[in-house]
């Protein structure tokens, strides 16, 4: 009996070591780095993370093995520098240490190749407009749609709160019906006005999730210049010019890889009401974005 509870010691003894060889060097942005001392591993392994009272406090996936050196990806959890690393199955298969000072620039330099959390890339937008006019006693309501083209710049103030600026061009349309002719406007039966933008957007995201299927909310404003002459039956070409307009916005980042991933949002943008202007917008906008 004594002999199997010291082989039972032992094996606690020997797992929990296993357990506290391997570290994580650094953390940034849901990103571990790993130094590897003569051991492999390759894409895909997954580890637990284990505190310094022996927990299990996040799990990780291997993305990238450049010599002595991974890069894992925090699939669950909370790690920190100092922390274990086990295998999923319950053995390690790599041996961590701790980055010693001469470390600091490679680590710098290899952080820089994987994402860091800001991105840049191109989007499309459908955009469903709605308009209402009051003109004397009588109300125009008029709806539409447009598209657009822009490029945008996410930046991660840190992995949950990011910094998005858009850019492009849009398309506004609406279109409607009048009974009768308005004081003020030309339109009877057909009320319309069309108008391209330069369209320029800025706003702050919440990321509440993360992983493959990054989910968001966000909010912010935008600034939309005439490029062209507008076409329209209600208002005279001195009524119409920059304007601006506040957004709310959800949307989700769906990772293709380690470097791509293609961003969708549902969006609503509502302009300044005035006494005799009622508008809005509603974005559905899809792309494709890089990583740096």
């Amino acid at each position: 009996m004594k002999k199997y509870s010291v082989i039972f010691a032992l094996s606690i003894f020997l797992q929990t070591y296993a357990a506290l060889a391997a570290k994580v060097s650094l953390v940034k942005n849901n990103k571990i780095l790993i130094l590897l001392e003569g051991e492999s591993t390759s894409p895909g392994s997954e580890f637990f993370i284990i505190n310094a009272q022996g927990k299990k406090v996040a799990i990780v996936k291997i993305t990238q093995v450049k010599g002595d050196r991974a890069i894992a990806e925090i699939v669950k959890g909370t790690a920190r520098p100092g922390y274990s690393l086990q295998a999923h199955g319950g053995t390690t298969s790599t041996n961590a240490s701790s980055a010693s000072s001469g470390d600091n620039y490679y680590d710098r330099k290899l952080n820089q190749k994987i994402h860091n959390g800001n991105s840049w890339g191109i989007i499309g937008g459908y955009l469903m407009n709605s308009m209402a006019v009051q003109t004397s006693s009588i109300t125009t309501n008029m709806t539409g749609t447009g598209f657009g083209a822009l490029g945008f710049y996410d930046y991660a103030i840190s992995p949950s709160i990011t910094l998005r600026a858009i850019g492009g061009l849009e398309t506004y349309g609406v279109a409607g019906s009048n009974s009768s002719t308005s004081p003020g406007t030309s339109c009877t039966t057909n009320c319309d006005l069309k108008i391209s933008y330069l369209s320029l957007y800025g706003y702050g995201r919440w990321n509440f999730t993360q992983g493959n299927y990054k989910s968001w909310i966000g909010v912010g404003s935008g600034y939309l210049y005439p490029m062209s002459s507008p076409t329209s039956s209600v208002f005279t070409s001195g009524q119409l010019g920059a304007n601006q307009i506040f957004v709310f916005s959800a949307g989700m980042d769906i990772r293709l890889n380690n470097k791509n991933y293609i961003p969708i949002s549902l969006e609503y943008g509502l302009f300044p009401t005035t006494a005799t202007v009622k508008a809005n917008i509603i974005y559905l906008r899809a792309g494709y974005a890089w990583n740096l």
